[in-house]
């Protein structure tokens, strides 16, 4: 009866959908794909244009964009190898909008987005938890690892209390000195992993256990791109919780001594860049051949193309860790 109900609940799921792509023919007129998602204070963002296509994307090399800064033009901007290079400089409340085109104005497109003020990151504190990792055993008995754990206190800015969007980037770079043939070598490894599984926010209220397992009727969404929205502060404040692992596989086993530099990047991003990402997230983890899944479709927010158009504003915190193998 158990496994006729199960059954059931998928059904209704699945004749309940409405999302699904139909088939596109061959002969579908082609639009411009404009790819930008920007940051501020960057001196490499680029924009990219390609056509749309049957079986593969075209570059568009020839093309022109215009882009406006709260309502006046301030670059026109031209194909650099396969990109468009942005040399203008934004700032938290201006308004940009691009015009792109091609073959001497044939294919058009455009969008606009309003540049969101950054966080603030108040502190971070850390402590050191023994975790388990998800579904990981050593014999009859759970496995657990040491981690660093990261409290990050955030505050908002006063503009941004309501309908805001974040995402969090952490990257920590592991440097291990040991001897070999007589002499001093050092390696440099590098990792974005970190555990997000106990924060409400980056779970987007939905925080697990990593012991918790069993069969999931529903695909888990899983938070690539470290994404929040700003729901979650009280007060214009959150406490977010992430867990670093100290993996051997960075830290050499034979290294003398080791040192882990670890940059929190916060970044302000608008609601279609949050949407967008959100998408690309479960596309990441699509399976065609299992019927539960549903199929993701991707937003974008390019009028006349397809796409995408962002330009997020970011702070950053850094951090230093001496003698990490010692814990691990």
């Amino acid at each position: 009866m158990k496994k006729y109900f199960l059954f059931l609940c998928t059904v209704i799921m699945l004749t309940a959908c409405t999302n699904t792509i139909g088939y596109l023919p061959n002969d579908e007129p082609k639009k411009l794909i404009v790819n930008a998602m920007m940051e501020v204070g960057s001196n490499d963002n680029r924009i990219y244009l390609h056509y749309t296509g049957w079986q593969a994307t075209t570059p568009v090399t020839d093309g022109i964009i215009h882009l406006y800064k709260n309502g006046e033009l301030t670059e026109t901007i031209t194909a650099e190898d396969d990109y468009y290079p942005v040399e203008s400089n934004f700032h938290a409340g201006d308004k940009i909008k691009i015009e792109a085109s091609a073959e001497n104005g044939t294919y058009k497109a455009e969008s606009e987005t309003c540049i969101h003020a950054p966080l603030q990151i108040v502190q971070i504190d850390t402590s050191y938890v023994s975790l388990r990792d998800y579904n990981s055993w050593i014999g009859n008995q759970p496995a657990y690892d040491n981690y660093l754990r990261l409290k990050i206190r955030l505050k908002q800015p006063d503009t941004e209390i309501s309908n805001s969007y974040y995402r969090l980037e952490i990257q920590q770079v592991f440097y291990s000195h040991r001897w070999h043939d007589g002499s001093d070598t050092l390696s440099i490894d590098t990792t974005y992993n970190y555990n997000y599984i106990y924060d409400t926010a980056l779970t987007d209220g939905k925080p697990g256990h990593a012991i918790d397992e069993g069969f999931e009727l529903i695909q888990k969404w899983n938070n690539y791109f470290g994404l929040f929205k700003g729901s979650y502060f009280k007060n214009g404040e959150y406490d977010m919780t992430v867990d670093l692992k100290e993996d051997i596989n960075y830290i050499h086993i034979d290294a003398y001594t080791a040192e882990r530099y670890i940059t929190v990047r916060l970044y302000s991003i608008s609601e279609s860049e949050y949407r967008y990402l959100h998408a690309m997230s479960s596309a990441l983890d699509f399976d065609p051949e299992n019927f539960i899944y549903a199929v993701p479709l991707i937003p974008n927010n390019i009028q006349g193309g397809i796409g995408i158009f962002g330009i997020a504003s970011q702070v950053e915190y850094k951090l230093k860790e001496e003698n990490c193998q010692d814990k691990a």
